[in-house]
C-alpha cells in the first residue's frame, strides 16, 4: 500500500495501476477510441487531404505560418480532416490530464518509490539533480504536460500514457520486445556491451538485456525522470541494467570504440538537426570497429523520392498538434548520407520497410 487513502492497485505489467478502475476504465476507453476513430480514417484521410494540399500549390515547411495555410484549406475543402485533427488532440488531452490527475493523488508516495529505488539494484543509475536541460529538451512532445524533464514522475506518466497513445502493442512491452528480437548483430556476432540512447523509461533497454542476458547493457537519456523510473521498472522485471542521465550528443565521458551494439529508437525526429548530427558522431565514437548501430525512426526524405511518411497535412498540423516541432526538419533531412559523413557502412536502408527493420550500420574495421 502506498498510502492509507488510495491503496496499491498493484502494476500492469511492470508498470504501475491507475489510482481507481475508473481512471484505468476511462484510459481504455479513450486507447480504444484512438484506434477505432483515428488509426483507420487516417488511412484515408491523409491522401485526400494531401492531394486537396497540393492542389492548392501549397508549400509545407516546418513554420507557424505554413501550419496556419493548411489548416485553412483542410477547413475549406476536406471537413472531414478538420473533424480527425481535431478529434485526434483531443482524445490525446483527455488521457494525458486523466494520467496525470490519477497518478497525482499518489505522487508523495512516488517519489519515495523512485528515491528507494534509487539506491537499490540489481543495476544502477546515475542522474544529477542540478542539471541544466537545454530548450529543446522542455518541449512537451506528444502533449505530455510538462514533457519529458519538468515533472519528477515524468517517467511514470509516460509508461502508462504510451500505453494509451499506443495501444494493443504497447501492453506487456510487447513492441520493444519485438524490436529487440530484431535488433542485428555486429557481423562478427560479439555482443558483450550494449548502449540505448535516449532509452526513456528502459523498455528497449530491457528486452536487450533479456535477448542478451550476458551481455552488459546500459540506457541513457537526457532526463532525470526518465532514467530514475526506468530503473525502478528495470528493477520490478529483476533485470540488471545500467541507466545514465546524459543527453545524447553529449557522452564524452563514456569510453571510445567501448561498445559492441549501439541503438536509438525513435529520438532523432524530437530533437533539432545539430543534436541529430552530434549524436550519430558520438555513436561512431563509442563503438568499436565492427560494432554495429540501429536506428528506429521515420524514413527521411533525402533517402525517400516518394515521401512516405510526414509529408503535407502529417508534417505541417500532426507536428503541431502532436507537439513535435522537429519532425518535419528530420523528415526533410539525408539521414543516410549523415551516416556515410560520420564513418558508418550502411547495411540497410530500405525507405519502403524502415519502420520494420530500422536502419543499419557498422562501424568499419580498422584498415577497411
Amino acid at each position: 500500500m502506498l498510502n492509507e487513502d488510495y491503496p496499491d492497485r498493484g502494476n500492469v505489467g511492470p508498470t504501475p495501476a491507475m489510482t481507481s478502475r475508473a481512471d484505468e476504465t476511462f484510459l481504455d476507453y479513450i486507447a480504444d477510441l484512438r484506434s477505432v476513430l483515428m488509426m483507420s480514417p487516417a488511412k484515408k484521410v491523409h491522401p485526400k487531404a494531401n492531394a486537396v494540399i497540393e492542389a492548392e500549390g501549397i508549400e509545407t515547411k516546418a513554420t507557424a505560418e505554413s501550419v496556419e495555410a493548411v489548416r485553412d484549406v483542410v477547413r475549406r475543402k476536406l471537413p472531414e480532416a478538420g473533424v480527425w485533427a481535431r478529434v485526434y488532440r483531443s482524445t490525446q488531452q483527455a488521457f494525458w490530464n486523466r494520467v496525470c490527475e490519477s497518478y497525482g493523488l499518489r505522487e508523495d508516495a512516488f517519489l519515495r518509490m523512485l528515491e528507494e529505488s534509487d539506491q537499490s539494484g540489481p543495476g544502477s543509475v546515475e542522474w544529477d539533480p542540478d542539471y541544466v536541460y537545454p530548450d529543446y529538451a522542455k518541449v512537451e512532445i506528444h502533449l505530455q504536460p510538462g514533457g519529458y524533464v519538468g515533472h519528477p514522475l515524468a517517467g511514470l506518466r509516460y509508461d502508462y500514457g504510451t500505453r494509451v497513445f499506443g495501444g494493443k502493442v504497447s501492453e506487456n512491452d510487447y513492441l520493444h520486445k519485438a524490436m529487440a528480437a530484431k535488433v542485428p548483430t555486429p557481423r562478427d556476432g560479439r555482443v558483450e556491451r550494449i548502449m540505448d540512447i535516449a532509452c526513456s523509461v528502459g523498455k528497449l533497454t530491457c528486452a536487450l538485456k533479456e535477448r542478451f542476458p550476458q551481455a552488459e547493457v546500459w540506457g541513457s537519456d537526457i532526463s532525470a525522470p526518465m532514467v530514475r523510473y526506468a530503473h525502478y521498472r528495470a528493477i520490478e522485471q529483476g533485470q540488471t541494467v545500467h541507466f545514465l542521465q546524459k543527453a545524447a550528443e553529449d557522452l564524452d565521458a563514456l569510453p571510445a570504440d567501448h561498445f559492441d551494439l549501439v541503438t536509438v529508437h525513435i529520438l532523432f525526429h524530437e530533437v533539432p538537426t545539430p543534436v541529430v548530427d552530434r549524436t550519430i558522431a558520438n555513436v561512431y565514437r563509442l563503438l568499436r570497429p565492427g560494432g554495429t548501430f540501429w536506428i528506429s525512426d521515420f524514413p527521411s526524405l533525402g533517402n525517400d523520392p516518394h515521401g512516405l511518411h510526414y509529408t503535407n497535412l502529417l508534417g505541417a498540423i500532426d507536428s503541431a498538434d502532436n507537439s513535435e516541432p522537429y519532425a518535419p526538419e528530420f523528415v526533410r533531412s539525408n539521414v543516410e548520407a549523415k551516416l556515410q559523413k560520420a564513418g558508418f557502412s550502411l547495411r540497410y536502408e530500405n525507405p519502403a520497410d524502415m519502420n520494420v527493420h530500422g536502419r543499419v550500420c557498422d562501424k568499419p574495421m580498422k584498415g577497411e
